[in-house]
């Protein structure tokens, strides 16, 4: 007898029911006491406005979903990001960005340099703010306690151009790092730096051959290191405003993924070399020895994984053919002799690699991984934890569930390791989300954090330790990974 296909998950990809501020929700299970923070985590919350729906996930409007732990109680809190974008699109009801706009409308966006900032894919906070990220915009500064939107930061005019959705730490500089494309005659690859005491700062910058798609880099104790593959934009769709980011985008199978070092401590050289094309999705983190550059990321042959997701509703259970299977891959780099070797680490389907902050810029002793697996023909969700010895240890969810990125839970009594990993879970037969909180080590259940809704598809979260009595804002948090 054939095995019941779970629900389909097309809640996930609906827009946020409800919003409102922390309540207390349900637990199953203990938080432990020492837990005293805040887990933000960017996402969309609006797939659809007007009766049209966004074209692909990407386009849709950002929303902030946070879970709070104090005194082994946890809170739950939701809100929609309002952009000036949205606020404007609300005010005229009436689509004006995006490919459900009138071609017009977006033709006229495009000559004025205006575009919607969704803030829909990376939450970090800074010194005293907390900013929400899109990697073609500015950041958007969010308020930590009640999730109101507080608007578009540049730092000064620091920030020229976009400011990626994947800054980076380096804990023996106590500063984070990012980058930032420009996109003109040529395309311009900037560097920033932001201290954890200090102002950002741009320390430098590159021509890039092609204007391209650059999702994530990496930061090793001296190196900013960045795989720039042949995900090229075809300018003349993005003048012309002819359909969506996706629509704009080609996989140039012809040229070859650019591998480019360069030193933070002197940004005006560096060391570029190409080889064979990949794509490189996402980080988990890079460490130096032996005079080479080790660095663990996602690995894929090309960019289908974009096109497969669209709007989300074509996901389905069985078409395992249909969906992106990426691979952990460690590079070894060695900049003196222009070598580049990319290695599989580990077999399974993975995917949004994490590492606990203490280690971030050096050697980690572990990667935890949202991953995948097909049970009895069913796609089935599940956490991993892969260490040096390359020995993996895995959760697997029940049926009809999928899960977020896992982010590593820290806390002052846990002092340079990490105790327990988070994750946001949607349940396809309750049409529920809901927090798995596990140990970091061997995943174990430590505790489920029932939710009263829906929290629609995230991306990217960060943990925000509080257990001390100062509130979010004076204790001047620094960027996680």
């Amino acid at each position: 007898m054939d095995k019941k296909t779970p629900p389909s998950p097309i809640k996930f990809f609906k827009n946020l029911d409800k919003e409102h501020d922390f309540i207390e929700v349900s637990v199953i299970g203990e938080i432990p006491s020492s837990l005293n923070g805040i887990l933000y985590r960017s996402g969309v919350g609006i797939f659809e406005q007007f009766g049209k729906r966004y074209k692909h996930t990407f386009e849709g409007d950002g929303a902030i979903s946070a879970i709070k732990f104090k005194d082994s109680k946890a809170y739950a809190s939701s809100k929609v990001v309002q952009s000036e974008g949205l606020l404007e699109e609300i005010n005229k009801g009436k689509n004006i960005y995006g490919s459900k706009a009138p071609w017009f409308s977006r033709f006229i966006n495009g000559l004025k340099n205006k575009r919607k900032n969704t803030a829909n894919t990376h939450i970090v906070a800074w010194q005293q703010g907390l900013y929400a990220l899109m990697e073609g915009a500015k950041p958007t500064q969010i308020d930590f306690e009640t999730l109101a939107t507080i608007g578009e930061e540049d730092f000064n005019g620091e920030i020229k151009g976009t400011f990626s959705a994947h800054p980076h730490y380096v804990a023996s500089r106590e500063c984070s790092y990012n980058f930032g494309l420009e996109y003109g005659r040529e395309t311009k690859l900037n560097f920033y730096e932001l201290p954890n005491s200090g102002k950002v700062r741009r320390i430098g910058s590159l021509t890039l051959e092609k204007p391209v798609m650059l999702h994530d880099f990496i930061v090793s104790d001296n190196y900013l290191i960045f795989f720039i593959a042949p995900a090229q934009l075809i300018i003349w769709k993005l003048l012309l405003s002819i359909g969506s980011f996706i629509d704009c985008l080609k996989w140039d199978e012809k040229s070859q993924t650019e591998i480019i070092v360069v030193p933070i401590d002197d940004c005006e050289k560096s060391y570029r070399f190409k080889t064979k094309a990949f794509f490189a999705s996402h980080f988990a983190g890079a460490f130096e020895e032996n005079g080479k550059i080790y660095v663990d990321y996602i690995h894929y042959p090309d960019i289908k994984l974009f096109k497969n997701l669209g709007d989300g509703s074509e996901l389905n259970w069985r078409e395992s053919d249909n969906h992106s299977h990426g691979k952990l891959h460690r590079a070894e780099i060695d900049v003196k002799n222009n070598t580049f070797i990319s290695n599989l680490r580990w077999n399974g389907h993975c995917e949004f690699p994490r590492i606990a902050k203490f280690f971030s810029g050096k050697k980690y002793p572990y990667i935890w991984l949202q991953s995948e697996e097909y049970i009895d023909g069913f796609f089935r969700s599940s956490i991993s934890r892969i260490n040096e010895k390359n020995e993996v240890v895995t959760f697997v969810y029940d049926e009809g569930q999928l899960c977020s990125e896992p982010v590593p839970i820290t806390s002052e009594a846990s002092g340079d390791g990490c105790e327990y990993v988070l994750s946001l879970v949607f349940d396809s037969y309750k049409n529920i989300s809901y927090y798995l909180l596990l140990t970091a080590r061997d995943l174990r259940f430590q505790a489920r954090i029932e939710l009263s809704q829906v929290i629609p598809i995230t991306f990217h979260g960060s943990w925000v330790d509080i257990s001390d009595s100062r509130t979010l804002s004076e204790r001047g948090s620094i960027l996680t990974n």
